[in-house]
């Protein structure tokens, strides 16, 4: 085991979120050395145990310790009945802590609460709780909010961090945080010394100001239930965001990436329309790659030397993957997102390169938050080199101020998209193309499923029907909508949408689908893996509590708690950090499934899922198209060869007469919009006549066979 003083050289004297991953570099390696791991925090989750619990797994092999005080936050209802409780208040704070733990469905925060538990019950894991006092020695609502951390391993060597950083999702991942660093070998200052005097001070209850209650009995009892059948397993480094380089020098192709044919087609279109103009091509068929080679065959001739590549993302797990595609280039960009005081200077160090000659390319990805911000936009220099502006999903970044926004003076431009075109907005799209010109190159689910770019697929239309409450619901809102088109307002009218939107997450979330969900889960010859189920934003009642909650929250008890599957959410509320394991843990099948319901529409990149539930789809035909590009990725390495995707369809109510033809139009004009989307599969499946005659009946009910 190594001791602290030997990983002392990787160790800074601070930590700052965008700079440093506050986790990986830090926490970890520091837990894996020591033997005592004392921690002083404002207040924890069940998320912030969770992230606690990060690396700890190594302290319950090796018999280490751990002391934990923190403090519950409290309602003023939980006040006044400590303050009732004032002679015996534990009993309250189990009840307090016990609320706010929640349910965990998520299998790592389970498997991270695992730890606790085990250090727990082995003895190993002592927990107090500070309460702030006022000035007459009552229980106050105020936080204890100070952080001290404390690392000691077996030759009695001592690291102590003090900053903002809290023992929760957002305090480690989310906010921007930092905390200074001080060890014992080299301290003439003693502050080592000093938080230790501070900790013990507080953990035998001697601070002024504070009361501080061994919690460890009743800790043991509310963690006993995330106590499993294993010993915690040790966890894999989180992924490095840093990027990895290609020995070569920047701005080399690699020997192992050789173009196709489409690839190749789609340069020369390219530079053809005058090096303007977007790739259409499926999800899958390789814009990042063609892009990158591209840049570097532009930067082969002289008059494109200096060379700045500017990438644009919308979203960060995006970024990073175009980060380390980079990398296998030879090129380290510059990486614009978060703090403008983070990424500034760096693009500033970049261009002084350029302008030196001390480097022919540089790489710049940005988020198009940032990229559209005045902060960005004047930090670009168009002038002291040739820009190569390569934005990718360029559909998201229509809107009417396009024109004022982007830089003109930037005339290489490439935009990536496997759905240029956005929906429902002909202003939104015109802005895209009237600055990256039109679609240059085409290449579609169908051409890349024939050339082996794609693999093929197994399409399976699953048919709910809503329950006798929902067809109700649905029925008074459908003669909202029919009373709101007779006065004449259409679909763009504040009030029409409301109710549209209504139905559609009625629909999204019908109640019948997760049982259904569950059948076909508990049918499947195989064990579930390398999955993907998405899900609708709306809430349904969970079969196990009988409560109405989010159906993402329920979809996911179902799938941990009931059948037992490993599997995680993956939204909006996962940091980065987070979601790159997420994705590493289902490559190498330590999950089963992941549940989503948008953030995995775009350009992340996981071509090892194989099969896909799709309970909630909307009428954009981008959204469909992209899950299923996601879904048919090639995946050489794992001998992916084919998907499988259910779609779950709800079947309209019929209401016997009591909606009349102005209802049935409107009804089958809601069912055609369903309709284009099977047919859409149904043209590139395998099985695609046979999942179009299934929906025979239906699309009867409607008159939507042809003939």
């Amino acid at each position: 085991m190594s001791t602290l003083s030997q990983i002392a050289p990787k160790v800074r004297i601070s930590y700052r979120s965008g700079r440093d991953e506050l986790v990986r570099d830090f926490y970890v390696p520091c837990l894996d050395c020591a033997i005592l791991y004392r921690r002083a925090v404002g207040y924890f989750t069940s998320s912030g145990l969770a992230l606690a619990a990060r690396g700890v797994a190594s302290l319950v092999a090796r018999g280490g310790k751990m002391r934990l005080v923190a403090s519950p936050y409290l309602e003023e209802s939980d006040v006044a009945a400590l303050t009732k409780a004032a002679g015996r208040p534990e009993e309250v704070l189990k009840s307090i802590i016990s609320r706010q733990l929640g349910e965990i469905a998520d299998y790592l925060v389970r498997e991270r609460l695992n730890a606790l538990a085990w250090l727990i019950a082995d003895g190993a894991l002592e927990i107090h709780l500070a309460l702030r006092l006022d000035n007459e020695g009552r229980i106050a609502h105020g936080l204890y909010h100070e952080k001290i951390g404390i690392f000691t391993d077996e030759e009695d060597n001592h690291v102590a961090f003090a900053g903002s950083a809290n023992e929760t999702a957002g305090g480690l991942v989310d906010n921007f945080e930092s905390i200074k660093v001080f060890w014992s070998w080299d301290d003439p200052q003693q502050r080592v010394a000093e938080e230790i005097q501070n900790f013990e001070g507080l953990w035998n209850n001697q601070t002024q100001g504070l009361r501080v209650l061994d919690f460890t009995r009743i800790s043991h009892d509310l963690l006993r239930q995330y106590q499993l059948s294993h010993r915690p397993q040790l966890e894999e480094r989180s992924k490095n965001y840093r990027v990895e380089l290609t020995p070569v020098a920047p701005g080399t192709i690699p020997a192992s990436i050789v173009p196709r044919d489409y690839q190749k087609e789609a340069m020369r279109a390219w530079l053809k329309a005058g090096g303007k103009g977007i790739f259409a091509m499926a999800t899958g068929a390789g814009k990042t790659l063609t892009a990158l080679y591209l840049a570097c065959k532009l930067l082969e001739k002289p008059e494109n030397r200096p060379m700045v590549i500017l990438v644009v993302c919308p979203y960060l797990n995006l970024a990073y993957q175009w980060i380390r595609e980079m990398g296998r280039f030879g090129i380290a960009p510059v990486q614009c997102f978060e703090s403008k005081a983070l990424w500034e200077p760096e693009l500033q160090e970049a261009y002084q390169k350029l302008s030196t000659k001390l480097t022919p390319i540089v790489g710049v990805v940005v988020t198009n938050k940032t990229f559209l911000s005045a902060a960005f936009q004047s930090a670009l220099k168009p002038n002291l080199a040739v820009h190569l502006l390569i934005a990718d999903e360029v559909h998201n970044l229509g809107a009417p101020r396009l024109k004022e926004i982007l830089p003109q003076q930037i005339k290489l431009r490439l935009g990536l998209s496997a759905t240029p075109e956005r929906h429902h907005d002909a202003e939104g799209s015109q802005a895209i193309f009237d600055y990256f010109g039109q679609p240059v190159f085409e290449f579609g689910i169908a051409e890349a499923i024939k050339q082996n770019v794609l693999v093929p697929y197994m399409y399976h239309p699953v048919v709910v029907s809503l329950t006798e409450p929902e067809a109700a619901e649905y029925l008074d809102l459908t003669q909202k909508i029919l009373r709101l088109a007779a006065r004449g307002d259409d679909e763009r009218s504040d009030a029409l949408k409301t109710l549209l939107i209504k139905r559609a997450r009625l629909l999204a979330s019908a109640a019948n689908k997760l049982p259904t969900l569950r059948g076909i889960i508990q049918e499947m010859k195989e064990p579930l893996e390398r999955a993907i189920v998405y899900c609708g934003d709306g809430s349904v009642e969970c079969p196990l509590t009988d409560e109405l909650d989010r159906q993402i929250t329920v979809v996911t008890r179902i799938l941990g708690q009931e059948l037992g599957l490993r599997v995680r959410r993956f939204t909006c509320e996962e940091s980065g950090d987070e979601r790159e394991e997420i994705i590493t843990a289902l490559k190498n099948r330590d999950l089963n499934a992941v549940v989503a319901i948008r953030c995995l529409d775009e350009g992340i990149d996981i071509p090892d899922v194989r099969i896909g539930f799709l309970l909630a789809s909307s009428t954009n035909p981008r959204q469909f198209i992209q899950r299923r590009g996601r879904l048919l990725r090639r995946s050489d390495e794992t001998g992916k060869r084919r998907a499988v995707i259910y779609d779950f369809i709800v079947e309209p109510p019929d209401f016997g007469g009591k909606l009349d033809d102005a209802a049935f139009n409107l009804e089958r004009r809601f069912f055609k919009r369903e309709l284009q989307r099977i047919l859409e599969f149904c043209a590139t499946a395998e099985n695609g006549p046979a999942a179009l005659h299934e929906l025979e009946s239906l699309r009867g009910k409607y008159n939507l066979v042809a003939h």
